[in-house]
């Protein structure tokens, strides 16, 4: 597990799960799609800033946790970039 720790304001969408052990890095695929699920502006600006485009495309393709609805919107945004 790395040093980096998720920011506090993205507790509650981890209301689940022991938010104090997850690793941005080791549970990047856990966060991603839990994020792109519950959108905001904030934690939209995090996932953009946290992991790379192409490795958020991936996760996007490879999820299969994500609705079509959000898929769909991810692939098509992530696509313009």
């Amino acid at each position: 597990m790395s040093e980096a720790r998720l920011p506090e304001f993205l507790r509650p969408y981890f209301w689940d799960t022991d938010f104090d052990q997850l690793d941005p890095v080791t549970h990047e695929r856990f966060i991603a799609e839990r994020l792109m699920e519950k959108t905001t502006p904030e934690t939209f600006r995090w996932l953009m800033e946290q992991y790379s485009l192409v490795r958020l495309q991936e996760i996007v393709l490879q999820s299969r946790r994500l609705s079509p609805r959000d898929r769909h919107f991810w692939r098509l945004y992530l696509a313009q970039l």
